[in-house]
């Protein structure tokens, strides 16, 4: 305000001095002009002539002054005519000096304010009202405003009579705008402070509050209206404004950031909070409280979820550790009982086949042929029993070799015709278009499914017919997608129960009046079977009316060109039932068994080979030993691993039988000694003969050293085709027995 006085003061000795100066002739001319109107109109009110220059002030000068002086000139005289001017008055209005000069000061403003202005500047020329300072804006031509100060001086002549005018003008845009843009400012981080639930504390050096903002109502501690021109030690507990301190300690000496964390009880209970320090300057700091209760409580739950789920998981670790434990012991039970009961099966089977190849009245052979049918079914049920644990423990492996497509199908349903017969059914067998002679897969366990979907057709059938047909429903450049389908005439499956019917342990009939039996696992395991092949499967069947089980299953093409597909599928074949009398059958195959014992004496070839037979079991030896009789083989006997070592040392044999299961010196430890003595000209043939028939005991065998595995029970042509495939000839010179 100083520099704004001394400038007025510089701008009244200007308009003194600059009044003696003569205006410009046609300036002069106009107010000369007006000047004599107006002492016509109002001859009283004349002016008293100029006073004269100082001398030491020239005309120039004072003009210079004027013109270049940094605050906007603008003179009016008694009536509101613009008089006189300066350069930056001009530029704050954005008008020229001419366009100025002559108008009235109310037609500079906007038409709706020009009256008002009117009569206040004539009420502040005539003295009714005080002159003073205020803030207008000046409108541009280009649209822009100029803000400004306005300072009102009154104009008279020799200190007494009123002549004019005299606004002085300062321009304050950049100040407004800055004021606009603080106060801006302001109102937003008002906004922002009233946003956030934080309390934002200003401290001194003494700790204590100059300023509070911001803060939650609903949270007494966190009421702003509460700190302003409080101190901490008013405020928090004796524990806490000491951590507050240490803290602020840090941060004077590293200008960082530092965090406290602490605990109020209030009304709602316990609270927690948390305070950030920051310096603001040499003696001031900043504090920003918040409400971390929710969070904290959060974090807990997290921590006490993070140990349960720990914990869980020290369970889950200790339940799948006993999982496997039991899964390994129930592998273990698994493999023993196959082993404990395969090695009594093999001595029935056995026993019952020299049996049936013995002459025997009609009662006798009836009572062998049941005794041979029982164990068979035995057999097969634990068969299944091993699939279904190798399927449910991921262990089944599949094999992928070429094999005969046609013959494996129709070796099948040969077997199944024949039973079909027995029972007086039709059975029909029928293949589509471009099913090939050949294919890539697992034949044995394609047979499985056949086996088992065929064995339940003849099962459920009283009367009428069962058929299977085979036909190509896809294939790619590589593969062929095959479907099967069985039918038969049954006793059919209501449609409630067909959506269960390959769940495992599942029967149709679970009555203990049930007419058939059964485990209920064939069609489990033969979709678990279809499954690991590629395939899918179904069944479509009405109560009363017969069933249609079909599956399908993926396999490789076959490499080898005569084993391409036929142009033309054979029509359905029926096998007209012809029931035949139990007991012919069996004259039949007993004939047989008596050619094969009147035929097994030795050939010549047969007669220099000679077999070593390791089995403890006294009853599978003797089989065993009566099978390579048959085949015309000699053999010796040991009943142990060690014996086996021993007997090798004294002579050569051609192949060696081992069991696995021996006492004093297993299989396993006797083909190690035996390997171990082996040089690198001479190797012994070991073939396992074991009731070991678990997943991987074959693998396990043949890791052990051995060359061959034969799983027990062991039939005749089991253990022929074994030999075949490591003494050549044996098969084609035993092939009649």
């Amino acid at each position: 305000m100083g520099f704004i006085a001394g400038l007025l003061c510089i701008a009244a000795l200007l308009w003194i001095l600059i009044r003696t100066r003569r205006p410009a002739a046609g300036q002069r001319v106009a107010i000369a002009e007006e000047r004599a109107e107006r002492e016509v109109r109002e001859p009283a009110r004349k002016l008293p002539r100029p006073v004269a220059l100082r001398p030491e002030f020239s005309e120039e000068s004072m003009e210079g002054l004027f013109e270049t002086a940094p605050i906007g000139y603008m003179e009016i005289d008694r009536d509101g005519i613009v008089r006189r001017v300066n350069r930056l008055e001009c530029k704050l209005r954005g008008r020229d000096a001419n366009d100025l000069l002559g108008m009235h000061c109310a037609e500079l403003l906007p038409e709706i304010e020009r009256k008002r202005y009117r009569e206040q500047i004539q009420r502040k020329i005539k003295g009714d009202s005080a002159v003073g300072t205020y803030h207008c804006e000046y409108p541009h031509e280009n649209g822009r405003t100029v803000a400004v100060e306005v300072h009102e001086q009154l104009l008279r002549h020799h200190g007494r009579a009123i002549v004019g005018m005299r606004m002085a003008s300062i321009d304050i845009t950049e100040r407004k705008n800055s004021e606009v843009a603080a106060y801006q400012n302001a109102t937003e981080l008002r906004a922002l402070f009233q946003a956030f639930p934080d309390l934002f504390l200003r401290l001194d050096e003494s700790e204590n509050v100059l300023d509070a903002k911001g803060g939650s109502r609903s949270d007494a501690f966190l009421s702003a209206d509460q700190f302003p021109g409080r101190n901490l030690q008013d405020l928090l507990p004796a524990s806490v404004l000491a951590e507050v301190r240490a803290a602020q300690k840090k941060v004077r000496a590293s200008n960082a950031m530092e965090l406290v964390e602490f605990g109020i009880e209030d009304q709602l209970g316990q609270q927690s909070y948390e305070m950030r320090l920051l310096p603001l300057n040499w003696d001031q700091w900043i504090a920003v409280v918040r409400n971390i209760t929710a969070r904290t409580a959060s974090e807990q739950r997290l921590k006490d979820n993070s140990q349960e789920l720990e914990q869980k998981n020290e369970e889950l670790e200790k339940a799948l550790t006993a999982a496997r434990e039991a899964t390994r012991m129930k592998s273990r039970f698994l493999a023993n009982m196959s082993h404990e009961i395969r090695t009594p099966m093999n001595g029935v089977l056995g026993m019952t086949d020299f049996l049936l190849g013995t002459p025997l009245d009609p009662q006798q052979q009836e009572y062998a042929e049941s005794i041979k049918r029982s164990a068979d079914s035995l057999l097969a049920l634990i068969n299944d029993i091993l699939d279904l644990s190798r399927i449910e423990a991921g262990k089944l492996r599949l094999d992928r070799a070429d094999f005969s497509l046609r013959s494996a199908i129709a070796e099948t349903t040969s077997m199944f015709a024949q039973r079909a017969r027995a029972k007086g059914l039709e059975f029909t067998s029928a293949m589509g278009p471009g099913v090939p002679e050949g294919a890539v897969g697992d034949a044995g366990r394609l047979r499985q499914v056949l086996t088992n979907l065929l064995g339940n057709a003849v099962k459920f059938t009283e009367r009428g017919q069962v058929g299977l047909k085979a036909e190509i429903v896809g294939q790619t450049v590589d593969e062929i997608q095959v479907k099967f389908t069985v039918h038969d005439s049954g006793i059919g499956i209501p449609a409630n129960e067909q959506g269960r019917l390959f769940d495992t342990f599942t029967q149709v009939d679970e009555s203990n009046t049930r007419k058939y039996g059964g485990t209920g696992l064939g069609l489990a395991i033969s979709r678990q079977l279809v499954e690991l092949l590629g395939g899918e499967i179904g069944v479509e069947s009405e109560a009363g009316k017969g069933s249609k089980f079909w599956f399908t299953v993926t396999l490789g093409k076959s490499a080898r060109p005569e084993v391409m597909a036929p142009a033309e599928s054979k029509p359905e074949v029926p096998i007209r039932p012809t029931p035949a009398p139990p007991v012919s059958v069996a004259k039949s195959q007993t004939g047989t068994a008596q050619r094969a014992e009147a035929q097994a004496q030795p050939s010549s070839m047969q007669g220099s080979l000679r077999i070593l037979l390791a089995e403890d079991n006294e009853i599978n030896q003797r089989i065993t030993l009566r099978l390579l009789q048959k085949l015309g083989l000699a053999a010796d006997a040991v009943v142990n691993g060690r014996e086996a070592v021993e007997a090798l040392e004294k002579r050569k044999y051609d192949l060696v039988l081992m069991d696995c299961q021996m006492p004093d010196m297993d299989g396993f430890e006797a083909t190690a000694v035996i390997r171990s003595r082996e040089g690198k000209s001479r190797h012994q043939t070991i073939c396992a003969l074991t009731a070991n028939a678990m997943d991987g005991d074959r693998e396990r065998c043949l890791a052990a050293g051995m060359d061959d595995y034969i799983s027990k029970p062991v039939g005749l042509e089991k253990l022929r085709n074994a030999l075949d495939r490591w003494i050549p000839g044996v098969g084609a010179l035993a092939s009649g027995n």
